[in-house]
This record gives C-alpha cells, sequence and structure tokens, in this order.
C-alpha cells in the first residue's frame, strides 16, 4: 500500500460552510424561555420515552443520551433539570426561520437535517469573516446558538464544524480551506476514521484491520487502492479530505417516493373507534405532505402493533389498499385507512401504534385521468384542500381537521412535559406587557 500526500489543486478555491446549530431541541426551548438561561435542559421523545436532546450544562451533569426517562426522573428532579416533552412544531418552525436565514448569505443551500444545512461560500474574500456573521446572526435573530465550519469539501466542512464545537478556543468556527497541507494533516490526524462524515463504525473497522486508524492516514493512502479494496465511495471520501471536491450541493430535493406517519399511542387502545381516529389523523397527514410536494398517491398502506409477538395474540398487522383514481385528498385517505383498520382489528388485543404510508407517488402535474377510475383532479376537492392547508398553516396544524381524526384524543402521544407551541398557534403567542 503506497501513501500519498495531500494534494493542493484548483478544486481547493471552492469552499463550503457547514451551520450546525448545537443542541438544537434543547436550545429551542430557550428562545422563549429566558428562565432557562443556565439551567440544564433535557428533551425527551415520543411519549416522552427517552432522552433525545442535552444543553451542555445537563452533558457537564453526566445525563446519558437516550437513557429511558424513568430511569432518571428522580436524579434530574434532584440535580434541578428542566424537562421538556418534544414540541415538534415549535422545533420544524425554528428550523424554517433558520434555513431561510442562511440561505441569504450564501450562492447555494443544501438542507441536510432539521438542524444543519451546507452553504456554498466559493467566491467569498473572507469566509471566516463571513461564518462568524453567520453564527452572529442566528443568535441575534432567533436565539439559536450554532457552529460553523469551512472547508474546500463538504466533508472537510462537517469535520470543521466537529472540530469548532470541541474546542472552545475556536468560538465555534473552523475553516480548514485556510491551512497549508502539512497543517491540514495535522489536524486530521486525531481524528478517529469512525468520525469521517461517511465512514461509520462497519467500514471503520474495516479500514483500521488495513492499518487506517485515522482521517490523516486515510487521506494519505493511495487512492486506486482505497477504490479498488474499498468502492468508490470511500475513495472519494479520501478525495474530499484532501481537499479535493467530490460531493456539489443538492439544492433541489427529490420528492420523496413514499410519504409516511406513525406514533405510538399514549397509552394501549383496545376498541376500533379509537384505533379509526388515530389511522384518519395519519392519513391526514400523509395527504398533507402528499399536497406540499405535489404528489398523488396510488397506494396506501396501513398498518396497527400491538406490542411484543405472543403477547395477546400480538404483533404486526398491516394491509394495502389501492387509491383509484390516486389521490392525496385527506378525506378519501382517511377513509381508506379506517377501512382498512377495520379490517385488521382484532377484538381483545391492546394494540400501542398505529401508521399510513403512501406510495406508487405520481406528480399531481402530469397524472393522467383513467377512464374506469375517474379524473384524479377534482377542482372542488382541490379548492377546499388548498382552504384547509391555508388555514392552518396560518393559524397553527390541527386548526381544521377531519372529525373522523376526532376531537378529544385519548390515544394521543403522551406528552407531559409539552412546552407551548409559541411561533405555530395564536393560543400560545407570547404576551408582552409594559407599565
Amino acid at each position: 500500500m503506497n501513501a500519498a500526500p495531500c494534494r493542493a489543486d484548483s478544486a481547493m478555491t471552492s469552499c463550503f460552510a457547514q451551520v450546525d446549530c448545537n443542541n438544537f431541541y434543547a436550545a429551542c426551548e430557550r428562545v422563549f424561555n429566558p428562565a432557562l438561561a443556565g439551567r440544564p435542559v433535557v428533551v425527551l421523545s415520543n411519549n416522552d420515552g427517552c432522552v433525545v436532546s442535552r444543553s451542555a450544562e445537563a452533558k457537564r451533569l453526566g445525563v446519558p443520551m437516550g437513557a429511558p426517562y424513568f430511569t432518571l426522573q428522580g436524579q434530574l428532579e434532584r440535580q434541578g433539570v428542566a424537562v421538556f416533552s418534544s414540541n415538534y412544531a415549535l422545533y420544524g418552525d425554528l428550523s424554517n426561520r433558520a434555513m431561510r436565514l442562511l440561505a441569504g448569505y450564501a450562492r447555494a443551500q443544501e438542507v441536510y437535517s432539521i438542524d444543519e444545512c451546507f452553504l456554498d461560500l466559493s467566491g467569498e474574500a473572507e469566509p471566516l469573516r463571513l461564518a462568524r456573521r453567520l453564527r452572529d446572526a442566528l443568535m441575534q435573530g432567533l436565539g439559536l446558538p450554532a457552529c460553523v465550519g469551512l472547508g474546500p469539501s463538504k466533508t472537510l466542512a462537517k469535520l470543521a464544524n466537529h472540530l469548532a464545537k470541541q474546542e472552545a478556543a475556536l468560538e465555534g468556527v473552523l475553516d480548514l480551506g485556510s491551512l497549508d497541507v502539512t497543517a491540514l494533516l495535522q489536524r486530521l490526524e486525531p481524528v478517529a476514521v469512525e468520525e469521517v462524515w461517511g465512514i461509520g463504525r462497519r467500514l471503520g473497522e474495516r479500514l483500521r484491520l488495513a492499518g487506517i486508524g485515522n482521517a490523516r492516514q486515510l487521506a494519505e493512502t493511495e487512492r486506486d487502492w482505497l477504490q479498488r479494496r474499498f468502492g468508490l465511495v470511500t475513495a472519494r471520501i479520501a478525495d474530499e479530505l484532501r481537499g479535493v471536491s467530490c460531493l456539489a450541493l443538492e439544492s433541489l430535493l427529490e420528492p420523496r417516493r413514499s410519504v409516511m406517519s406513525t406514533r405510538s399511542f399514549g397509552r394501549k387502545v383496545t376498541a376500533l373507534a379509537e384505533l379509526q381516529e388515530a389511522a384518519a389523523m395519519h392519513a391526514s397527514r400523509v395527504a398533507e405532505r402528499l399536497r406540499r410536494q405535489g404528489s398523488l398517491a396510488h397506494f396506501l398502506r396501513v398498518g396497527i402493533r400491538s406490542g411484543a409477538p405472543g403477547w395477546a395474540r400480538g404483533g404486526d398487522a398491516s394491509e394495502t389498499v389501492a387509491l383509484l383514481p390516486p389521490s392525496n385528498d385527506s378525506r378519501v385517505l382517511a377513509r381508506a385507512a379506517q377501512q382498512a383498520v377495520a379490517r385488521l382489528w382484532q377484538r381483545g388485543v391492546r394494540y400501542h401504534k398505529a401508521g399510513v404510508m403512501a406510495f406508487e407517488l405520481v406528480d399531481a402535474g402530469q397524472v393522467q385521468a383513467d377512464l374506469f377510475a375517474g379524473d384524479p383532479l377534482d377542482a372542488k376537492s382541490a379548492r377546499l384542500m388548498q382552504a384547509m392547508d391555508a388555514i392552518n398553516q396560518r393559524m397553527g396544524r390541527g386548526t381544521v381537521r377531519l372529525l373522523a381524526e376526532g376531537t378529544k384524543q385519548p390515544w394521543r402521544m403522551k406528552q407531559d412535559h409539552l412546552s407551548p407551541c409559541y411561533t405555530t398557534r395564536w393560543d400560545d403567542i407570547p404576551v408582552v406587557k409594559a407599565n
């Protein structure tokens, strides 16, 4: 195996920024609650199950990620930790605001997840100064702390962000593109190969068996040998570590090939009517997402789960329903889901989860009418769904919903520590009073 030094070629003129909000869910809870400043905060998963987000203060207390809440409840109370249920409406809205804010500073943007994105800053005379402006803008405009990594490739930008989070002296910003080859290799050497974006544990184990244990060794490994032994993707990751940009920004997201909505119940459900309400709610969520991306669904898969196999005649039960013609109408999908649940339901079984998935999606603007099934583009239905979406977007999700979804919904996901939906529900908008 021959070693090859990092190459500094024309690709080094490109500049990517990777912006990642720190402890995003916990940070969102602090935006409208100043009393949480400096106090440890944790956010729980669905049904208040496990810890999924921790503030820096909670991390210093040793609160473990992914630990079940019931095993930590006493400890968190003694330590004065603020505990919150996941508030997806709040997190989603603040994420959208953050991504719109960041997009205004760059030539192109790739939204990578709810709390991070890549930006193309190529051609910027002072990318490091701009990176600091991005960080300040997020904090001043939205109250969200973030780190920014810069590099001539997306992999180096991601790695720079990782290092910026670890080293307080960097003040949340690191530019690996400004380093010469020797300094870059020194930065790469302490980074375990598994921590390189795209490697992971399994591939990392194989690389270690070949004598490649850190990011520097991967960058210095001869490319052709890497490709023969580990494949083209690994060879390109090594190129990216050398500063050769192989991964372009994916600024236009491909429409999803399937859309799913699923949740566990807050308690066990045995009544058919409650299962049908849950199925209708999930079907409505799926229909809303289909309309958002301009798709119609040919098929709907409806599933219910009753816990561990063998428990009360338990296990999974599902059914696929054909939609003729294809549709994104909430009423059509909810009716199909409820009919499927009625066929799947068994008396005496205690169910704990339901879900709906739409697949075989087609572009609503290109779908053809069916001679026997009829025209899928019903103008009256489309206007009704548009009005429903517009009201819910303005007044908050669920302001207008199908009666089939139920009114009280006693089966809903457990959220005993839910904070207000400050930005998406009129009743929860903070009120400021001045004397």
